[in-house]
C-alpha cells in the first residue's frame, strides 16, 4: 500500500502544471498540483501576477515570451518557491484571443519542473584526462564544417556537457587563441555555478532524444570575466553518439540595457503609484491599469473594484459622447493628445470634477489610452463661489438703487400722511397701523441695502416665541386669502434668543410667505420652535408640491427662484441673516409631499459665552 502511494505522489510530482494567466499577467486558474510543484495553493495564487515570483534576472526573457505569441521553443525560467528556494521551470504558453463573448485576451501555460540533475551510480561525470580532439575535416563533411566555422553565432557541440567541436565565433567570445584552448573542455568550468543543475539537467534530457527550451545564462571567459549569453539547445548524433548542438548569442549589452530600462521602468512606477494624480490606463472602454490615487479618487476599497470596469459607468452621462469621441480620436492616432472636463459618480455616490488629459499608448500590442485625472472639484467651487460673489455684487449694486429709489417717495408719503392724521379728527386706529407698516417698508428697504453695505446689527435678547406670534399675525390674512391655515406648536413661551430683532423676523416673513405660495390650491403651514443640545430649532414646514432635487442645489443663489415673478433675493437674504447670528439653515423636501426649513441658532447662554 505505501507503495503504491509513493507511486502516485511521483506520478503526481513529475505531472504537468497548466495556468491561465489575464492580460495583465495574473493567475486567473491554477492546477491542483500547484502546491505540489511550486508550494503555494490554487487560492494563494490565483489574483497574484507571474512576474511576482519571476527571478528578477529571468523577467524581460519571461515577459518577452509570454506577452508576444511565441510559440517555436518552450521558455525556461526560475521560480520562487514558497520556501523561498528558486527551482526551475520551462513553459509553453498559447493565446486565446478576445471573441464576442470574452473581451480579455487570456494566456494559457504548460509548465514543467526541471527537477535537480540525478547522479548516476558512478556519483560524478566522467572526467576524461584524454580529451578526443577530433579534426572537423576528418567527421564533418567538408563543406558543412566550413559553414559551421564561417558562421557568425557562436556554437559548439558536447556530449555530456564535453566540448567536441567549437567555431571560430566561439573561441573569439570566449577569449581563446585556437580551438585547443577549448576543445575537451566541461562547460560546467565555464558556466556560472548558478546554472550548473539546471544544465545538468538539460545535457541529460538531449542525451535522451528530447528538445529543450531558450534560457539565459552566465558564462565567463577564460580570463573570468562574466558574459551574459542566451542559449538554444537541440539533440544531434554525433560520431554515432548522442551529442548536444548549442547556439550561443553574447546578450550582455541587452543584458546591461535591460538592468537599465529594469531600474527606468521602476523609477517610472514608482512615480505614477505616488502620483498625486490619478494615471490609469483605458482599453476597449475598461480600466485596465490605476494608480492608487485613482483608487482613492473613486472611494474604491480596492484595485478590483476598478479593474475590468466600464469607464463610462462611473462617467455622468452627459459626458459619455464627448469623451468617447476623444478616446476614439486618441486610438486611431488623430491626435496627439486631448484635454477634457467631466464629472464622475464615485463609488460613495459623491460627483468629483476632473481635468484629463489623453495620450496614445499601447495595450498588448493594442491601441490604447492613458490617461492622467486631476481632481478640480475645489477648484469648481472656488469658480461657483466667485461666480455667486459676482451675483451678490450685482445684487448689492441693484438693491442699493432700489432702496432709494422707494425711500424718496415713501418719504412724501409719510409725509403728507402726518398733515393728514393731525387734521383728521377720527379713525386714529387706521392711521396708526398705517404707519406701522410705512415703518416696516422702511426696515426692509434698510436690509436689502445691507446687501449693497454692510450695517451695524443691534443685538439684543428676544423672546423668539413672541416673535413667531407678531409674523404669524402679520402674515394671517395673507394665509386667509390663499386658504392657508398657519398652526403653530412650541416647547415652551419662553425662549430667549441673542438676536436683532427686526432681521430674524424678515427671516420668518420671507419662508412663511414662502410656505404659502408653495400652496397655491390651501393646505397647512406649520411652525415649531423647541430647544434641544444647547440650540433652538424652528421649523417652518409647508404641504406644497416640493423642491425638484437639481434645485435644491442652488437654492439661497441670487436671482435663482421656482417662482414665476419671483427675483430669488429672499431666500438669499434669509441665508445672509442666519449666518450673522451663527445660525444654519438646512432643507428637507420630498417631491408631491411638501418641503421644511430648519434653522439651528446657538442658545443665549451659549452665543452669549
Amino acid at each position: 500500500m505505501k507503495q503504491e502511494t509513493e507511486s502516485e505522489y511521483q506520478v503526481l510530482q513529475h505531472a504537468d502544471l497548466f495556468a491561465v494567466l489575464n492580460e495583465n499577467g495574473r493567475f486567473q486558474f491554477i492546477s491542483l498540483n500547484s502546491k505540489d510543484h511550486l508550494g503555494f495553493s490554487c487560492s494563494e495564487m490565483i489574483g497574484t501576477s507571474l512576474k511576482d515570483y519571476v527571478h528578477k534576472d529571468d523577467l524581460f526573457l519571461v515577459e518577452g515570451y509570454f506577452y508576444n505569441d511565441h510559440h517555436l521553443y518552450p521558455c525556461t525560467f526560475r521560480f520562487q518557491h514558497k520556501n523561498g528556494t528558486f527551482i526551475w521551470l520551462e513553459a509553453t504558453s498559447d493565446f486565446i484571443k478576445p471573441t464576442s463573448l470574452s473581451t480579455e485576451t487570456q494566456i494559457i501555460i504548460k509548465i514543467k519542473r526541471i527537477e535537480p540533475y540525478e547522479q548516476e551510480h558512478d556519483s560524478k561525470p566522467v572526467q576524461r584526462n584524454n580529451p578526443i580532439l577530433i579534426d572537423e575535416s576528418d567527421e564533418i563533411n567538408r563543406h558543412a564544417g566550413e559553414l559551421l566555422s564561417q558562421m557568425p553565432c557562436p556554437l559548439f557541440i558536447s556530449q555530456k556537457g564535453q566540448m567536441c567541436y567549437v567555431n571560430q565565433a566561439l573561441i573569439d567570445l570566449l577569449g581563446g587563441k585556437s580551438k585547443e584552448d577549448l576543445l575537451g573542455k566541461e562547460v560546467f568550468d565555464i558556466i556560472d555555478q548558478d546554472y550548473h543543475d539546471i544544465v545538468k539537467n538539460r545535457i541529460q534530457r538531449m542525451q535522451k532524444g528530447s528538445y529543450v527550451g531558450l534560457i539565459e545564462q552566465t558564462w565567463r571567459r577564460l580570463d573570468g570575466t562574466p558574459i551574459e549569453v542566451e542559449i538554444k539547445a537541440s539533440p544531434i548524433t554525433y560520431q554515432n553518439k548522442p551529442a548536444e548542438l548549442v547556439a550561443l548569442i553574447d546578450i550582455s549589452s541587452r543584458k546591461k540595457f535591460q538592468k537599465i530600462l529594469q531600474k527606468s521602468r521602476e523609477r517610472y512606477q514608482l512615480l505614477i503609484q505616488n502620483s498625486i494624480d490619478t494615471i490609469a490606463v483605458i482599453h476597449r472602454d475598461k480600466w485596465v491599469f490605476m494608480n492608487e490615487s485613482g483608487v482613492r479618487l473613486f472611494d474604491a476599497d480596492n484595485f478590483p473594484d476598478m479593474l475590468g470596469k466600464n469607464i463610462f459607468s462611473s462617467l455622468d452621462i452627459e459626458y459619455h459622447s464627448q469623451v468617447k469621441e476623444k478616446l476614439e480620436k486618441i486610438v486611431q492616432l488623430k491626435s496627439d493628445a486631448e484635454v477634457t472636463q467631466q464629472s464622475w459618480r464615485t463609488f460613495k455616490d459623491k460627483t468629483i470634477y476632473t481635468e484629463m488629459v489623453s495620450i496614445p499608448t499601447t495595450y498588448f500590442g493594442e491601441p490604447a489610452v492613458q490617461v492622467i485625472l486631476r481632481d478640480i472639484s475645489d477648484r469648481k467651487k472656488a469658480e461657483e463661489l466667485m461666480l455667486r460673489s459676482e451675483k451678490l455684487s450685482v445684487a448689492g449694486q441693484l438693491a442699493a438703487g432700489i432702496a432709494h429709489e422707494i425711500r424718496n417717495p415713501l418719504t412724501a408719503i409719510k409725509g403728507f400722511l402726518q398733515l393728514m392724521y393731525s387734521e383728521s379728527n377720527g379713525n386714529a386706529n387706521y392711521y396708526e397701523i398705517v404707519f406701522t407698516e410705512l415703518n416696516r417698508i422702511e426696515l426692509i428697504l434698510s436690509e436689502l441695502l445691507m446687501l449693497a453695505k454692510p450695517q451695524e446689527t443691534v443685538f439684543k435678547t428676544t423672546n423668539l416665541y413672541t416673535l413667531i406670534q407678531e409674523v404669524g399675525t402679520l402674515l394671517e390674512t395673507q394665509a386667509n386669502m390663499n386658504n392657508v391655515l398657519i398652526e403653530q406648536h412650541h416647547q415652551e413661551s419662553k425662549i430667549e434668543l441673542n438676536c436683532d430683532q427686526n432681521q430674524i423676523k424678515q427671516v420668518f416673513i420671507n419662508l412663511m410667505k414662502n410656505a404659502i405660495d408653495a400652496m397655491p390650491i390651501g393646505g397647512k403651514v406649520t411652525l415649531s420652535s423647541y430647544k434641544e443640545d444647547h440650540s433652538i430649532f424652528v421649523t417652518v414646514k409647508d404641504e406644497g408640491e416640493g423642491i425638484p432635487p437639481e434645485a435644491l442645489k442652488k437654492i439661497g443663489e441670487p436671482f435663482f427662484t421656482t417662482k414665476e415673478k419671483g427675483t430669488g433675493l429672499g431666500l438669499m437674504i434669509t441665508y445672509k441673516i442666519i449666518e450673522n447670528h451663527n445660525g444654519t439653515l438646512s432643507i428637507e423636501s420630498e417631491p408631491g409631499k411638501g418641503t421644511t426649513f430648519t434653522i439651528k441658532f446657538p442658545a443665549y447662554n451659549e452665543h452669549k459665552k
